[in-house]
Parts: C-alpha cells; sequence; structure tokens
C-alpha cells in the first residue's frame, strides 16, 4: 500500500520538502511531490523503490508531469522494470525550469505484483 513519505537527501542533493502517494487502484498508484518557487532552473530527480520484486513482477513510471504538463526523463532514466528480483528503484531526471510559484510533479506508476515503498524528489 501505498502511505506518507519521508525523504532523504544525497549529499549533493536537497530532498524536497515531502511527497505524498496514493493508491488508485491495485496495478496504479499516484506519487505528488511540491516544490517550493525558485529563481533558479532545478536539477530535479524523482527515485521510487519497491519491494519484493520476482519473476513475474512489472512496474513503470508511467507519466511524469511539472504541473499537469509531461515532462521526458533524461536519458539515464531508469523508468521501468520487468522480471528483476528483490528491491527495485526506478528513477527520472529532468530540469525544472524557473517559477515565481511552487511547482507540483507528479507520477503516475503502473505496478504488478510487487510492492511500493518509498519516494523522494531530490534538488540539485
Amino acid at each position: 500500500m501505498l502511505a506518507m513519505l519521508a525523504s532523504t537527501a544525497a549529499a549533493s542533493a536537497a530532498a524536497a520538502p515531502g511527497c505524498l502517494a496514493s493508491t488508485l487502484n491495485d496495478q496504479e498508484g499516484e506519487v505528488v511531490c511540491n516544490l517550493p518557487a525558485s529563481t533558479d532552473v532545478r536539477e530535479v530527480r524523482f527515485k521510487a523503490r519497491f519491494l519484493g520484486s520476482h519473476d513475474d513482477s512489472e512496474v513503470s513510471l508511467r507519466l511524469i508531469l511539472l504541473n499537469d504538463k509531461p515532462v521526458e526523463c533524461r536519458a539515464n532514466s531508469k523508468t521501468k522494470s520487468r522480471f528483476e528480483d528483490g528491491e527495485v528503484v526506478l528513477d527520472c531526471g529532468f530540469t525544472v525550469p524557473a517559477s515565481l510559484s511552487a511547482d507540483q510533479v507528479t507520477v503516475k506508476i503502473s505496478l504488478h505484483h510487487l510492492q511500493f515503498d518509498k519516494a523522494e524528489l531530490l534538488v540539485k
């Protein structure tokens, strides 16, 4: 089940204040993260961790939205997994332009036969 998420930051990036996850149905979830306003362009990486993956598990970051508009993940992102064993971490890196108002990142997740654990939004 998806739950309220705690964030931890990598040494070179700060975590966004927090993300809220919800279950849409038994195979779909959604994570919403808020970013405070910034006059600087920001490099952002969304990361989601899943547990219990096995030989028939599948998971994907189906759609990533910034303020309700689709964004494309950078080439080095891992947005889907099939048939991996154990813990799976997916991520999507993208750029957020400078903004005088807060931004919202929404991630639609499809999953089959594994459990969502946590998510975080890292900001450089």
